[in-house]
């Protein structure tokens, strides 16, 4: 069962989805200086990580900021960020901090910042307790290399890897228990993705490679190709104008060929699949298609279909052959759509909505799953049964005699040959 609910991935696409600000502050307390990152996520919440140099060691702390109301002396509302749950992420294990209070006023592009931590202030008119710092600085986002994210995170941290995907559109995560298997992107009042996963003994994925640009990154591909990653998914942000490749370690497609055409590339895919290789990806972005093909595949055959609206009927009877639906995109006004024999997927259906369907798609997963858990018998999906030469429904069948009508074509001849082998073969039973 593929999961659609992914925590890296989740923080990925809120971190990159709102426009988020960076500042760098300093301050000292005792004999003690303090420099801090701070990145607002969310327009009042803040992750503030602090760097500084205590009884022999350097130590880095980590706590949420959040803003926080209260009423000045003189009977005024204000607010503050209140720090809490700090804990110490380097320094001595018996290192322990209190997270700090921050005041902050802007006027025209410069900062007025104050602070007091959790020992000093306990509540009521923040500004009585506080204490001026030595700055508040807003950084530029290209400021945020790896070499200063290095000072706030250890690289081995989601978020520093988060970071530095923001910077330079690309991010790197070992796979553990759980691998992406699809990306999708469409459009709710903004730009949004949705992520499919799957558990890693079926994919047997070991790393993953995400790569954001507004020009297709075919220089990426070709390095990661000679790391040992094939694309795996890609799709195109229409909103942002920005492709996103997805690439994998551990998969097996190998060998992997891509292709850019102005015009679905349908002579190439039939002298792909001619040299044994299958469709694994397409989309349409910036006026071009875009496809992955790959060897050993363990598919048996495909079909593929354009159309100017969603090819239903065409769908409904490649289901009914054995087909599923292992690759679908949208793109100058035509649906492409391939199926394929062989794909181990079970049943499916699609939706089509003008925003993104997540609460179907939740809802379908939730009873996906139910399903699964309660019925461990054999398929038994009912088809409606027709005349492939007439279109004529001729009935109900289940899913395996369905498929059978279809593998014999119809043909009473060749049914009726079954019939006379199999009863050959019975009385024969045990000779031979």
């Amino acid at each position: 069962m593929k999961y659609f609910f992914v925590p890296l991935l989740i923080f990925f696409y809120s971190i990159s989805g709102y426009s988020q600000n960076y500042y760098e502050t300093s301050w000292v307390s005792g004999e003690v200086k303090y420099t801090a990152l701070v990145i607002f996520y969310e327009e009042n919440e803040a992750l503030v990580r602090v760097k500084y140099y205590a009884n022999g060691s350097d130590k880095l702390t980590n706590y949420i900021c959040s803003y926080k109301n209260f009423t000045k002396s003189d009977g005024t509302a204000d607010r503050y960020l209140d720090g809490n749950d700090a804990f110490i992420v380097r320094g001595p294990s018996n290192s322990g901090y209190s997270a700090d209070n921050f005041y902050v006023k802007e006027n025209e592009g410069s900062f007025s910042a104050y602070t007091a931590d959790d020992n000093a202030f306990d509540g009521g008119d923040f500004t009585q307790t506080m204490k001026p710092m030595l700055y508040w600085v807003k950084l530029n986002p290209e400021a945020l290399t790896k070499e200063y994210l290095d000072d706030y995170f250890n690289e081995d941290e989601d978020v520093f890897r988060l970071l530095v995907y923001l910077n330079k559109g690309e991010v790197s995560f070992p796979v553990k228990t759980n691998a992406v298997t699809v990306l999708a992107n469409g459009f709710d009042g903004e730009s949004v993705w949705a992520a499919a996963m799957e558990k890693t003994s079926k994919v047997s994925y070991t790393e993953q490679k995400i790569k954001t640009s507004n020009e297709f990154p075919s220089d990426w591909i070709k390095q990661e190709w000679d790391n040992g990653l094939n694309i795996s998914a890609f799709d195109y942000d229409e909103y942002k104008n920005q492709f996103t490749v997805l690439m994998s370690k551990g998969n097996g497609l190998q060998p992997q060929s891509w292709k850019k055409s102005d015009t679905f590339p349908k002579d190439w895919v039939t002298e792909k699949w001619n040299d044994d290789y299958q469709i694994t990806s397409m989309t349409y972005g910036n006026g071009n298609w875009y496809l992955a093909m790959n060897k050993n595949t363990g598919y048996i055959t495909q079909r593929w279909k354009t159309s100017y609206e969603i090819p239903r009927d065409w769908i409904i009877d490649n289901w009914n052959e054995g087909y599923a639906i292992t690759s679908a995109t949208y793109g100058n006004g035509v649906w492409a759509i391939t199926m394929t024999q062989g794909s181990k997927l079970g049943a499916q259906t699609w939706k089509t909505e003008t925003t993104y369907p997540f609460d179907w798609i939740k809802e379908r997963a939730d009873k996906e799953g139910d399903r699964r858990r309660n019925n461990t018998a054999k398929d038994k999906r009912v088809i409606v049964d027709h005349d492939h030469k007439t279109d004529r429904v001729r009935g109900m069948l289940c899913n395996n005699c369905n498929l059978v009508l279809g593998h014999a074509m119809d043909d009473v001849t060749i049914l009726n040959s079954a019939i006379v082998y199999l009863k050959e073969t019975v009385e024969m039973g045990s000779d031979l």
